[in-house]
């Protein structure tokens, strides 16, 4: 890397090379043709001396790449983009540095006794890792184009954000399900922030209590087991709660199945255990334990389902009634409907 960025460094009258340049230009059948041309606007604002143009256009590149790499902004590209660290530093870095700047430019109003806050030096800084996201960005163009997957996934981010008087819980549940999400860490509990709005996120409780049943129990540490709360959030206000389970000594943890028992079971008293634990598929439930849940060596929630012995069924329609077969008993062991 360092070789390339020696032979990649501009001269005192460009911030981009003009050879990395032309290899975007002929990169592939269809080449980046925008992002061709913000890289020779930003050397011709830097030749005239224009920086603050410079800075606004380099954020213009960072909003332009990510779908390239099949994204759909620079943050979730850089938070979720696996094995190539020097590019997600330097692509960070080059997010972190450029958005305030940028951002002042384009957004204050007119006012007297104006300075202008960008010079020299602070372009010159970008230098380094804009050449490492250029560089990386040819590379993913020539070796693994994914505009087409991650234009559809903005296509959905913007359907999910157009979407008029959504209630903040079916909000989520859209963000859910895009999976645009990072993990930190705040007073040592485990928080998931949405990318596309960070007022949105998930916090695992550290409430943990006992807690085993028969499907909990097929697994080589049978005791390990117990369960904790799953709190959506808006704005810090928990909107839903969800209980989790792990067992296999915290290997596994999905969410709390449901029960169904037949009334005509509930009449015999002859020691069989007769209840059903099932998952409906398309519950927020299951569709937030395919984002958070651990799976171990089984990888998906249809496989810990089969080695549990756990239904998966589809949801009930919406209105419908419940089924008949089943009653409203309550069991601490879970929900039994």
């Amino acid at each position: 890397m360092k070789q390339i960025l020696k032979r990649m460094m501009p001269s005192q009258n460009s911030l981009i090379d003009r050879g990395l340049i032309t290899k975007l230009s002929k990169c592939s059948e269809e080449p980046p043709i925008k992002l061709v041309e913000h890289c020779k606007s930003i050397n011709n604002s830097y030749k005239k001396g224009n920086y603050t143009t410079v800075t606004i256009v380099v954020r213009a590149v960072l909003d332009y790449i990510p779908t390239i790499f099949g994204f759909t902004d620079a943050a979730q590209t850089h938070s979720q983009i696996r094995d190539r660290r020097t590019f997600k530093k330097a692509l960070q870095q080059l997010d972190e540095a450029s958005r305030n700047i940028a951002d002042d430019s384009l957004h204050s109003p007119a006012r007297k006794g104006e300075v202008l806050k960008v010079s020299k030096m602070t372009v010159d800084n970008f230098q380094g890792n804009l050449t490492i996201v250029l560089s990386e960005t040819l590379e993913q163009l020539r070796t693994n184009d994914l505009r087409d997957e991650g234009t559809a996934k903005l296509a959905e981010r913007r359907a999910i954000e157009a979407k008029p008087n959504r209630s903040q819980l079916e909000t989520i549940e859209d963000f859910i399900v895009e999976q645009s999400w990072y993990e930190e860490y705040l007073d040592d509990n485990k928080v998931w922030i949405c990318e596309s709005d960070n007022l949105y996120q998930i916090h695992v409780r550290d409430d943990h209590e006992d807690f085993s049943e028969t499907w909990t129990k097929v697994y080589p540490d049978k005791l390990g087991s117990g369960k904790y709360s799953v709190d959506l959030l808006y704005n810090g206000t928990v909107i839903k709660r969800f209980t989790f389970v792990y067992c296999d000594g915290g290997r596994i943890s999905v969410v709390l199945p449901k029960i169904h028992v037949d009334k005509a079971d509930l009449l015999k008293h002859d020691g069989v255990d007769r209840r059903v634990f099932y998952w409906e598929k398309d519950s927020l439930g299951f569709k937030l334990m395919k984002l958070v849940g651990n799976f171990y060596i089984y990888e998906t929630p249809e496989n810990v389902a089969k080695k549990s012995k756990i239904e998966i069924r589809p949801n009930l329609p919406e209105g419908a009634p419940k089924e008949q077969s089943t009653t409203s008993v309550t069991k601490h062991t879970g929900t039994v409907t």
